[in-house]
């Protein structure tokens, strides 16, 4: 049974092997490029700060989603592994991830950004923790998180998905053609999620492998903050022609996604009480059962 009562203060394991050595292995990425933290350290019995480092922004948006909400990921996860011994071998499960985004936050372009992630662990039971995220630039707080994730071990996760998965499967599902990269806010095809359905609000999931922000390693399901970034996708598009800064997002999972099989994603506004802000809410299914649920909010901007 994993250890969550009380963390482990070390920053080396038995072996003796170095934290930077180990942060693929606690973030599960295999890419280099894609470990954004640096370092931890314990504040008290259940609060961490965890040091992250952002690469040079480019192109016309304030900051990349995609890296915010890696730095929430990475953050819970370097904490549960190294602090509270999760097994790394173990699968994590993700339960739910809401997330609050001060406006206006920018990252500079052309320059890394180095933020500090206050991380609180505020409960869970033998296999799962709930954490609070604060993540601060300087003395400023641009963003509040918090999140609940579970995780199985190999045996009982090949029990709970009952299909067989290989790494020669990998990628090859059919990939239908992008929506136009800049009506969901991107710059290339392959960081689009959506591929037209034919219908108003409504778009297919595509899974372009090439991406390796999104898909480092494979996996045998498509991953939450995929689905996390599909539904923001779905928000820019049905939000037409004028940008939205989206503020608050949040998304609960009811079922596993296949890459081998569509998933429709729609979108439904919402009503809002301010002018000038626009809400929605954006549904996943796969085999017409739900698969996830996300609400969405933002400032509309005059293009």
């Amino acid at each position: 049974m994993p250890r969550t009562t009380q963390p482990s203060h070390a920053h080396r394991d038995d072996a003796g092997t170095s934290l930077p050595a180990r942060l693929g292995e606690y973030t599960h990425l295999r890419h280099d490029e894609s470990v954004l933290v640096r370092d931890w350290r314990q504040e008290s019995a259940n609060a961490f700060t965890v040091r992250v480092q952002w690469p040079a922004r480019g192109g016309a948006h304030p900051y990349d989603p995609r890296l915010l909400t890696q730095t929430i990921r990475q953050s819970g996860l370097l904490v549960a592994h190294a602090a509270y011994d999760v097994p790394t071998r173990h699968q994590t499960l993700l339960n739910t991830l809401n997330i609050t985004v001060e406006p206006g936050f920018e990252a500079r372009a052309g320059a890394d950004l180095q933020v500090d992630v206050a991380v609180t662990r505020t409960g869970g039971r033998a296999a799962s923790l709930g954490m609070e995220f604060r993540i601060r630039r300087g003395e400023e707080t641009v963003c509040l998180a918090d999140t609940e994730f579970g995780w199985v071990s190999p045996v009982a996760y090949r029990r709970l998905r009952g299909r067989t998965f290989h790494d020669s499967d990998w990628g090859r599902w059919p990939l239908a053609r992008p929506v136009a990269p800049h009506l969901v806010g991107r710059r290339e095809d392959n960081d689009v999620l959506l591929a037209p359905d034919g219908a108003g609000n409504r778009w297919r999931l595509r899974c372009d492998i090439s991406n390796i922000l999104l898909f480092d390693h494979p996996v045998d399901h498509v991953p939450g903050l995929v689905l996390l970034e599909a539904a923001e996708q779905a928000a820019r598009a049905a939000s037409g022609s004028q940008p939205v800064e989206i503020t608050d997002l949040s998304i609960s999972f009811q079922r596993y996604v296949e890459f081998d099989e569509p998933c429709l994603i729609q979108a439904q506004p919402l009503p809002t009480l301010l002018p000038g802000w626009l809400a929605f809410e954006i549904t996943g299914s796969q085999r017409d059962e739900p698969a996830f649920r996300a609400r969405l909010r933002g400032l509309r901007h005059r293009a």
